[in-house]
């Protein structure tokens, strides 16, 4: 549930092809995509400017928040928000269907039926507070609602969230089908006074398989004891196995990793998570601790046999991981947004979010990085992209996404978001190209009063080039105060179709594209 867009440099000079004025800083509409929209559609034909590709097949899903609120309570933070999914289907012949609705998992359900929002694990409060009883609750019921992001093990489709659950819904229809819990493999290491029900909200193929790997987090509820880091291969939602597990001093948050053909690779930052901590503020939040002062960790985990390498890095923070290969010599590339803090997360509190003045103070600098780890050197070194004249804030990008058929394997592209990119806050939203092997060849797009969230990558199928494909985003018109699926051609990030929804579509996280078989 710890998902923010890390707001990025403000330092992202216009395009070429356009201009903003100056006085652009108000932001209208912005706010309207923070707010409740918990109405449900099924299969409701769009229609787009223009004709779509006849080889575009499939559904688009996205995921985050649907309601902020219930009865009297409202949560104070975004990331709180009750699960809804918004699907996008094109089954190939001209057509185009929007469906959206909440996801029914136990807490909205429950909520529903006390009017009132429920005590299940927050990331933070609720206002009014809590009462003592209610606090002893949340303290006992797990996070419960899986607003984050989506994926599909053999045929079945799940809403899923950095917790150790996943709540599976039908791909046409997006009616809940129920909660799933993969089974724990069981572990060498004691489970007296542990809790495994930390993972990660991006699950990551294996290279050639069917197959994805996972993280599970084990925390420990009794002092001097220590916490696991657990890599698990997923083979179905009923089959798991351990690939490698491992004791630590503390538990780190880590809402994403990388994978490459023969490694998983963890980037441990110094943002941990204390138990007590969590119990005194009664939120997740609270719970967090960042050391600026300590190096962050990297384990690599040898898929083959289980081994576990220990590397030492900058103090840093990475939210999310982009792509990792290996290069002949047998060293480890991976290219990772880099934060020098966690406090992005911050920005999702509504008193920020409401707040046009506030909204104008961006502290969180994104840095794109290349690290290079050598096993058998034990070093890790980094490089820092530099950025092209026609997007000089793509190396400040977030949500970062590329071209799926190119993971494990060395590519050039990478799109993403870039929040606050002229300068004037939060509200300031542009989608970028970002071109590692040429920086010439970075691109971006805006446009005024146009509110984006992340881009995913349709390739073309049996595309040459890399960048054949079609990148589709949802976004919000706040002059028109209507949501549209944005769809621009990612060879030169120019809009080509655009379709507007019957409906407000609420701010996403993640989400992506389902070929229809």
């Amino acid at each position: 549930m710890l998902v923010p867009i890390l707001l990025l440099l403000p330092l992202c000079g216009f395009g070429s092809f356009f201009t903003l004025p100056y006085s652009d800083d108000d932001g209208p509409g912005f706010e309207d995509m923070f707010k409740t929209n918990n109405k449900s559609y099924e299969n409701v034909a769009i229609q787009f400017d223009h004709p779509l590709p006849t080889w575009l097949r499939g559904t688009l899903v996205r995921n985050g928040p649907g309601q902020v609120e219930m009865g009297s309570r409202r949560y104070l933070n975004y990331f709180d928000g009750y699960a809804k999914l918004h699907s996008w289907t094109f089954p190939g012949n001209g057509s185009a269907f929007f469906t959206a609705k909440m996801i029914k998992s136990k807490s909205y359900l429950s909520s529903i039926e006390k009017k009132d929002i429920q005590p299940y694990l927050t990331f933070d409060g609720v206002s009014p507070p809590f009462d003592e009883v209610d606090r002893f609750k949340w303290m006992t019921l797990n996070n419960d609602d899986m607003n984050v992001n989506v994926f599909n093990y053999q045929n079945r489709t799940v809403a899923i969230s950095d917790i150790w659950q996943m709540y599976e819904f039908d791909l046409k229809t997006l009616d809940t089908i129920g909660s799933v819990l993969p089974p724990t493999p069981p572990s060498k290491f004691s489970n007296i006074g542990k809790k495994s029900e930390m993972a990660c909200a991006h699950p990551v193929p294996e290279y050639g398989k069917s197959s994805r790997f996972e993280i599970i987090k084990t925390l420990s509820l009794i002092p001097g004891t220590k916490d696991r880091l657990t890599v698990v291969r997923i083979t179905s939602l009923d089959n798991t196995e351990i690939v490698a597990e491992w004791e630590t001093e503390k538990s780190h948050y880590m809402h994403s990793f990388s994978v490459t053909e023969n490694y998983v690779i963890l980037f441990a930052a110094p943002y941990t998570i204390s138990v007590m901590k969590m119990l005194e503020t009664c939120s997740v939040g609270g719970g967090m601790v960042w050391d600026d002062e300590a190096n962050t960790t990297i384990y690599v985990v040898d898929i083959n046999t289980g081994a576990v390498h220990t590397l030492q890095t900058e103090n840093v923070f990475v939210t999310h991981h982009i792509n990792a290969f290996e290069l002949q010599d047998g060293r480890i590339v991976m290219d990772l947004p880099t934060q020098k803090n966690p406090f992005a997360f911050n920005y999702y509190d509504f008193s920020y979010l409401s707040n046009q003045t506030d909204r104008m103070k961006i502290l969180s600098l994104p840095i794109l990085k290349r690290y290079t780890i050598d096993l058998r050197t034990k070093t890790v070194t980094k490089s820092v992209f530099k950025c092209g004249p026609k997007a000089p804030c793509a190396c400040a990008l977030e949500m970062p996404v590329f071209n799926e058929n190119y993971r494990h394997l060395n590519y050039c592209y990478i799109y993403g978001m870039v929040v606050n990119y002229n300068g004037k806050g939060f509200s300031q939203i542009a989608l970028v190209k970002k071109n590692v092997c040429n920086e010439s060849g970075d691109l971006m797009y805006a446009s005024l009063h146009q509110y984006f969230t992340e881009p995913w990558f349709v390739p073309t199928p049996g595309g040459k080039n890399e960048d054949d494909g079609v990148l589709l985003a949802s976004a919000y018109d706040g002059d028109k105060r209507t949501s549209y699926l944005l769809m621009l051609d990612p060879k030169t990030m120019t809009e080509i179709n655009r379709s507007y929804t019957p409906t407000m579509v609420p701010f996403n996280f993640h989400g992506r594209f389902f070929n229809m078989i």
